[in-house]
């Protein structure tokens, strides 16, 4: 037992849960306001489902400003709690406005509706959820002393403890919602009983989870970022815009929130939803494998982009099944699969992009090379819902209070779009992480070079 304690490469349990009762919240929390804001605004609030849509998107077009300023922001702080710690504090206004969206009334006007639910949904993820996924990173690399094999594993068993997490809440929110989500305040009341437990477990990260400062070299070895670096890195990385568009198809793949209405109107019953996710639980152990199958596949970024391909065959069986229960479920798992890597290893795609803006010459930019992604996946996030809410409209879907017949064309395209528009998005997400190989590749001999160069130095002054 000491010898664990003092290796360290030696990961505690107490310390994994501490460290990703963030995610852990954050993964519920999105399963409610990704997976359900669409249909409580359309089928609660009456507003239609293209309109929704539009609010959602436009929102996101502040993203353009916040995220690079949170990135530059975070990569020049220098506090005593550190540089990303601070701002893991930004998740109590992820939960608070959370709970805001979902708190509008039918009965007031179109207009007040739709602004209540653009300034609720921009806090949610352009302000809080921003400065939050911009510190990420930074605040990762700190905690576990830049070390890439802990890093490695957090993703890993710390993924399965995130995904166990949003299964819960994937489970237990559509009984709930069945049977307290009649109206507007009982959809308040749902919400609230998910979001402020959310919340206690949220904040153990920041009080448990502290920075390591040796990571940079003290205060002496502080350097602030410029804007003009992270412009350059916009011109010069092009992995940086490679892991942009992957993270742009996740995003809009997971924030479709088309599920409710697949279940809805073509299975028939929303509290199907929760035997979903518990025919999920079955990738749970697969996780434990993931650093071996990494590591036989050939890297990160090919994993990602086998198990891509996995998931465009399991949208396509989705599609083919239609109201088949076994189909789709067995469909839902291959592509729920092809999101698992992308989800958790996230980091080292970023890892991997701050490693090449020194290859070129750049400062590292822990927290501004996630700026791109960070922008792209929230946009992705929005055009999910306007990919949704503009396909449904086409296919003239009714929106109304409680359960409407749907016109044989609205139905058609909840199948397009629950099934094919994610196997589209796979295709290029599988496109991508070919391309990022490359780079992947060429890390290990230059950081050899790296070390070999810094060994011969004091040799050379002496």
């Amino acid at each position: 037992m000491a010898n664990k304690k003092n290796d360290p490469n030696h990961l505690g349990f107490g310390r994994l849960m501490a460290w990703k009762s963030s995610d852990i919240a954050m993964a519920g929390l999105n399963v409610i306001v990704l997976g359900y804001l669409s249909i409580y605004c359309s089928d609660t609030l009456g507003i239609a489902p293209a309109v929704v849509g539009t609010v959602l998107m436009v929102s996101k077009i502040i993203d353009a400003f916040t995220d690079i300023f949170a990135g530059w922001l975070v990569d020049n702080t220098h506090t005593k709690l550190g540089k990303g710690r601070p701002y893991e504090l930004a998740i109590v206004g992820v939960m608070l406005c959370s709970l805001g969206l979902f708190s509008g009334s039918p009965a007031w006007s179109n207009t007040i509706k739709v602004v209540w639910i653009f300034c609720m949904y921009t806090l949610v993820f352009s302000i809080f959820t921003t400065l939050r996924g911009a510190a990420n990173t930074p605040y990762t690399i700190r905690h576990f002393s830049n070390n890439p094999i802990l890093i490695r594993k957090v993703a890993s068993y710390g993924g399965i403890i995130t995904m166990a997490g949003s299964m819960i809440v994937s489970i237990l929110f559509p009984i709930v919602m069945s049977k307290l989500a009649t109206s507007a305040g009982g959809w308040r009341t749902t919400v609230a009983i998910f979001v402020l437990p959310l919340l206690l477990i949220s904040l153990l990260r920041f009080f448990f989870c502290k920075e390591d400062p040796s990571v940079d070299g003290g205060d002496e070895q502080f350097q602030p970022v410029r804007l003009n670096e992270i412009f350059s890195m916009f011109r010069r990385n092009k992995y940086v815009w490679l892991y942009a568009i992957i993270m742009l198809c996740y995003n809009i793949s997971t924030s479709l929130a088309v599920t409710t209405y697949y279940f809805k109107y073509i299975i028939g019953n929303t509290a199907m939803m929760s035997v979903t996710s518990i025919f999920s639980i079955v990738l749970l152990p697969l996780m434990l494998v993931f650093p071996w199958i990494m590591k036989k596949i050939g890297g990160m970024s090919k994993m990602v982009g086998v198990f891509a391909c996995i998931g465009i065959v399991g949208y396509i069986i989705v599609f083919f099944s239609g109201a088949n229960l076994t189909g789709v479920l067995l469909g839902g798992v291959l592509g729920g699969l092809a999101g698992l890597p992308l989800a958790y290893y996230g980091v080292l795609f970023i890892m991997n992009c701050c490693t090449y803006n020194e290859m070129i010459g750049l400062p590292r930019m822990d927290g501004s090379a996630g700026i791109l992604a960070g922008f792209m996946g929230k946009c992705g996030g929005a055009m999910g819902s306007f990919i949704t809410g503009i396909l449904l409209s086409i296919g003239g879907y009714i929106a109304a209070e409680g359960t409407v017949e749907q016109p044989a064309s609205a139905l058609m395209m909840i199948r397009i779009d629950y099934s094919l528009v994610p196997a589209v998005l796979m295709i290029v997400i599988a496109a991508c992480s070919f391309a990022f190989m490359k780079l992947e590749k060429q890390i290990p001999a230059w950081e050899a070079a790296q070390k070999a160069k810094a060994e011969a130095a004091p040799a050379e002054n002496a």
